[in-house]
């Protein structure tokens, strides 16, 4: 549960390489210098599975401290590592080895709730192309983020008389991200959140890259149409049924074509137990319940409506990639 309770100041003293030791703000450390961070708000405090996000300040500027799990922190600090050299992922700025803390630059908004704002064409496209460089880096060094969605696009903007004006858009929330070598795959995991996952990923695997190519395909439909095209309301759902039937039921029909749809299934190897889930949801359609495919929609520009279809077909390994999602037309001019 999000937490917006008065939380007492506190300090919390870090070292860049980890080389000295967390001590009380009125004390000096040994080796390299570290820095003061006074929480000024709690942001999310859970306890099952830990969960703190604190709002922080050093320095005159604000941070962000993330508890990461133990069993993953060196993971985690080993993939930020890889990817020093990107521009549009939000890595790691400091750590806080005692408390298990990641520290991350504040970022003003996210995706999610800024594009509810009426922005114009040229100003999503900037967004949308920005975190897509994000991802292009992510997967240049084979890392795969796994938890595409629009709330982990992060924006700093400002608004005057003419105007939004974004500075800096990455793309972060790397906790569930995973370093894949060429040749494999990650399986048994359903990765990411069930509104912006992947076919394959509802299926626990195979995922990788494809994957996340997939999920920010529906990102940009977000972006530019307001309509989280995966999302379930109570309203929509029998007795009974799970929203995740739903969800694939609409995969299949927006994104899902005969031959893609085999290529789908052999994807998943037939011992796979969602095989069987598919193929069901998939006999399913017929004159009482037609498929409605992305392709055939209106009012949809008809280069994002070809961007859109080429990142979500059924086959993963027939989506485009980023970079050469970069490169489509839709992109042109930003």
């Amino acid at each position: 549960m999000v937490s917006l309770r008065s939380f007492s100041p506190l300090a919390f003293r870090s070292c860049r390489n980890q080389a000295c030791t967390i001590l009380s703000p009125l004390r000096s450390t040994l080796g390299s210098p570290g820095r003061n961070y006074e929480v000024e708000r709690v942001l999310q405090e859970e306890k099952s599975p830990i969960r703190h996000i604190y709002l922080a300040r050093s320095e005159n500027q604000q941070y962000i401290l993330k508890y990461i799990h133990s069993v993953n922190y060196q993971d985690l600090e080993d993939i930020n590592n890889r990817l020093r050299n990107t521009k549009h992922v939000r890595l790691l700025q400091d750590t806080i080895p005692e408390k298990s803390m990641f520290v991350f630059d504040y970022f003003k908004d996210h995706l999610l709730h800024l594009a509810q704002k009426d922005l114009p064409i040229d100003t999503t496209k900037r967004i949308l192309k920005d975190a897509l460089r994000g991802l292009a880096e992510l997967h240049d060094q084979d890392i795969v983020h796994t938890d595409i969605k629009a709330n982990n696009i992060f924006i700093d903007w400002e608004e005057d008389q003419n105007g939004i004006s974004v500075r800096k858009v990455k793309i972060g929330d790397l906790e569930d991200a995973a370093h894949i070598p060429a040749g494999s795959d990650m399986i048994g995991k359903q990765a990411g959140n069930w509104m912006w996952r992947s076919p394959e990923a509802h299926a626990s695997g195979p995922i990788n890259k494809p994957s996340d190519i997939f999920s920010f395909a529906l990102v940009c439909i977000w972006a530019v149409y307001k309509h989280v095209i995966f999302a379930v309301g109570d309203d929509e759902l029998e007795e009974g049924v799970h929203p995740l039937s739903i969800v694939i039921e609409r995969q299949i029909s927006y994104f899902a074509d005969a031959d893609g749809m085999d290529a789908f299934l052999r994807y998943l190897r037939e011992d796979n137990p969602w095989v069987r889930v598919f193929e069901v949801v998939r006999d399913g359609f017929g004159e009482d319940n037609p498929r409605r495919p992305f392709a055939l929609w209106k009012g949809i520009d008809e280069d994002f409506k070809n961007l859109i279809c080429a990142m979500t077909r059924f086959d993963p390994e027939k989506r485009i990639t980023a970079r050469e999602a970069l490169a489509h037309r839709w992109f042109e001019g930003v």
